[in-house]
């Protein structure tokens, strides 16, 4: 099969979508990457033919700060960067996905409707987190209102009333869309947030039960599997330097903010450096191009990047943002994590970790030296949370999570049979 996978977002959005792209390929299928052009280099070195799909979310510290508020960030994000760009995402995705046999996205392409059903293809689309369900019977920690996540205890019908009214929002910020499919003749649609960007043939849903179980008002062709891991290979320079440090000494806290908070982490990186001398405590930061906190010296290693998978299953904590990417990395090295959430998916990630038994919250506007020292203290200090983790790691099986993935794509074009929820 030629299999088209399309993304809009960071590497958080990409990595997943590449690690199916690449098992397509070891099936003999193939693949094409559609992404914002900032990957285009990154995709084809990796032996994917790549198309540009607008709008470009550039990861521009500015950019990044404006569409990550807390509270404002994700409807910056679709009312002034998606929706009034639909059209030409449409026709980029159009043109990917041109003589493919199926297409397969990630969140936020919210065309991807109109350009299967133009196109005559069977799609799929991958879900990543649980909040992108917005399940009122499972509610979310949501991040404009995070306050609202204290009706949890009441049952659904709070969270329907919450939705129906988030529906209405959604539908009028979503106008340019609706008026796309005005002009290209398709009937009307509910909200693009809420079900209107989920596939009446697959819903590929890649995370464990055990971070969120299947939900009655989650759509109907769900298939969940569990989590994709796809990792930019680190620089032979940079992997010689940690393992050189891993192995002088006991193991590090490693501190991240992934590949969009990184830009807008502020002191983050010298508070983490201040708290680990504190502390006593070895430290590796991943700081992408952020300098290296001067308060490092002596008892740490300061990387632009490394492949988490190579550092974490030998590290004591890791303390990130809470990206679903990240979140899966500490679940399968079995390690306890301190998260910092900033914005979008990630306070209900690390509300479903804390909840799980193998992680402690710190909200961002409470970070500092002090603050991570005391959290540190107290994570550290709970064997139970280690040990939790541990038994978990043992319930993420990537191999066997992604040949079922593929098995569900191939059962689209009736290569295979999509396995049921089960």
């Amino acid at each position: 099969m030629r299999i088209a996978f399309a993304s809009l977002g960071s590497l958080g959005d990409l990595h997943p979508l590449l690690a199916l792209a690449s098992a397509s390929r070891e099936r003999g299928h193939l693949p094409v990457v559609a992404a914002s052009r900032t990957y285009r280099e990154y995709v084809t070195s990796l032996g994917f033919p790549f198309h540009r799909i607008r709008p470009d979310l550039e990861p521009d510290p500015a950019a990044v700060a404006h569409l990550s508020h807390p509270q404002r960030g994700p409807e910056r994000l679709l009312r002034e960067e998606l929706f009034p760009r639909v059209r030409e995402t449409y026709e980029d995705l159009i043109e990917a996905a041109r003589g493919a046999d199926v297409l397969v996205v990630g969140e936020l392409l919210y065309v991807a409707p109109l350009a299967a059903a133009k196109l005559g293809l069977p799609w799929a689309n991958v879900i990543l987190s649980p909040s992108s369900f917005l399940s009122a019977c499972d509610p979310c920690v949501l991040a404009p209102a995070p306050a609202l996540h204290v009706l949890r205890h009441l049952g659904a019908w709070p969270h329907r009333v919450i939705f129906a009214a988030g529906r209405a929002v959604t539908s009028r910020w979503g106008a340019p869309l609706h008026a796309l499919r005005r002009e290209l003749g398709f009937p009307p649609a509910p909200s693009p947030v809420f079900e209107g960007k989920h596939s009446p043939e697959l819903v590929l849903t890649m995370f464990p039960e055990f971070l969120a179980a299947p939900q009655p008002d989650w759509p109907a062709p769900v298939v969940q599997t569990g989590f994709p891991f796809f990792s930019q290979p680190g620089r032979p320079d940079t992997m010689e330097k940690l393992e050189a440090f891993l192995a002088a000494g006991e193991p590090p806290l490693v501190f991240t903010l992934g590949s969009t908070a990184v830009h807008i982490g502020r002191d983050f990186y010298q508070c983490a450096a201040e708290a680990a001398r504190l502390l006593g405590r070895r430290a590796v930061l991943l700081l992408g191009k952020n300098p290296p906190p001067p308060a490092l010296a002596g008892h740490g290693l300061a990387l632009d990047y490394v492949p988490l998978g190579s550092v974490l299953p030998r590290a004591a904590a890791v303390i990130h943002h809470g990206g679903m990417g990240t979140c899966a990395q500490a679940l399968r090295a079995g390690l306890p994590s301190l998260i910092v959430p900033f914005g979008f998916d990630q306070p209900d990630n690390a509300e479903r970790l804390r909840r799980l038994g193998v992680a402690r919250i710190l909200r961002r506007d409470r970070v500092s030296r002090d603050t991570l020292v005391a959290a540190l203290r107290e994570l550290l200090a709970r064997p139970a949370l280690a040990a939790r983790a541990r038994e978990l790691s043992r319930l993420v099986q990537p191999e066997i999570d992604l040949n079922r993935s593929l098995d569900a794509i191939e059962g689209l074009c009736g290569v295979g049979k999509v396995p049921s929820l089960s």
